[in-house]
């Protein structure tokens, strides 16, 4: 694997990608109007330049996967950094910034973009913090290869379904490369076996009144930290997935039994039955007695 690795970063920049021989960025409109409504990706050679980007405020999300060269990124929230070969950083809607690049270091970049609505879910999934503008991916990164195959796909196909394939692909991309910037490739494996198993003691205690903390106490990491580890991976925290979990509960109980509304909120650890009344029509829209009614 080494050997392959350093084969790989001694070959040219265009043998590896040759896409960046016709540099040919490709966009899409998906549904609606507007430049925010446009997804793109490809390849970019900016060899020669010092000005990239100044002061400039996009109404998408960008994910810059830098290739070759080396520059810097400033916004109006104070981050300056220096970007390298190897750096992955986004163009983020939230702020305006300023990229520039040292005309002589021969920046080759590729990217993706999509729209507007994209940032604001992995905002609201708690992957993507204010804070996050670079990420030190290093060499062999398969974000190259896979604004590759976006390209290739884009070129053969141009439908509204295939246009729709690959922009959620891309926003595969983007929110792996999120994930993985969160949770360290040495802790990867580790964190992914007390995840599960937080996943099914939740499961299969969630009826028991406990608080979440007392419940996942005996997890071997503090319960902070497993808290933003299971919003990272799943989107939700532990005491929402258990919600989530005594809701769909209650859901088979209204539908198969004749257990009343105290019944079943003492039966799925709630205090009492306005808790637990107040709780399901948050989640489903419904009290449980019309939930019960409507399926009757």
């Amino acid at each position: 694997m080494g050997g392959l690795r350093y084969f790989m970063s001694n070959m040219t920049t265009e043998s590896r990608y040759p896409e960046l021989l016709k540099p040919e960025p490709i966009f899409r409109i998906t549904q609606g109007s507007g430049f925010s409504h446009i997804f793109s990706t490809g390849f970019l050679d900016k060899s020669g330049q010092r000005e990239d980007v100044t002061h400039e405020h996009y109404d998408r999300l960008a994910m810059v996967y830098l290739l070759h060269g080396s520059g810097t990124y400033t916004d109006d929230t104070g981050q300056h950094i220096q970007l390298q070969a190897g750096d992955v950083f986004f163009r983020k809607p939230d702020r305006r910034h300023t990229t520039t690049i040292d005309p002589e270091s021969g920046w080759q970049e590729c990217f993706v973009a999509l729209r507007y609505t994209w940032f604001e879910l992995f905002t609201h999934m708690g992957i993507f913090p204010a804070e996050l503008v670079r990420i030190k991916n290093g060499p062999g990164s398969d974000i190259p290869s896979s604004v590759q195959v976006f390209m290739r796909r884009l070129h053969a196909l141009d439908t509204p379904a295939d246009n729709a394939d690959v922009e959620f692909q891309i926003a595969a991309l983007i929110r792996s490369t999120l994930t993985s910037a969160m949770v360290g490739p040495e802790d990867d494996t580790h964190h992914k076996q007390v995840l599960n198993a937080t996943r099914e003691l939740i499961r299969t205690r969630a009826e028991e009144s406990l608080s979440i903390e007392n419940l996942l106490s005996r997890q071997g990491i503090s319960y902070s930290r497993l808290r933003s580890l299971f919003r990272q991976s799943y989107g939700i925290t532990p005491g929402e997935y258990r919600i989530r979990v005594r809701i769909e509960r209650a859901s088979a109980l209204l539908s198969t039994t004749t257990l009343s509304v105290s019944e079943i909120a003492s039966q799925l650890g709630y205090a009492d039955a306005f808790a637990f009344s107040k709780q399901f029509k948050q989640r489903t829209g419904f009290a449980p007695v019309k939930f019960r009614q409507r399926l009757s």
